[in-house]
C-alpha cells in the first residue's frame, strides 16, 4: 500500500514539473543596434519566442570608429 501511495505522489510530481517546464520563462537584457546606435531592451522569451520587449534605456550613440562584435543577433 505504501509502494502505492509513493508511486502516485511520484506521477503527480513529475506531471506538475512538466506542467511548470512547459511554461518556462527566460528573461534578459540585450542591446539592440542599428548603425552606430544602440539601446537596452529586456527581453522576454517563452518556448522559444519572443512575449516582451521593452526599452530598459536611452539611446547611446558610438564614435565612427565603433564595430558591433556581437555575433548573436537573435532574441529567443
Amino acid at each position: 500500500m505504501r509502494f502505492l501511495i509513493l508511486l502516485a505522489v511520484l506521477f503527480f510530481s513529475l506531471f506538475l514539473f512538466e506542467e511548470r517546464h512547459i511554461d518556462f520563462q527566460d528573461t534578459y537584457t540585450k542591446a539592440i543596434c542599428s548603425g552606430k546606435t544602440c539601446r537596452d531592451f529586456l527581453v522576454s522569451c517563452s518556448n522559444n519566442e519572443l512575449i516582451y520587449l521593452k526599452p530598459i534605456s536611452g539611446f547611446v550613440t558610438f564614435g565612427e570608429n565603433w564595430i558591433d562584435l556581437r555575433e548573436d543577433r537573435v532574441l529567443c
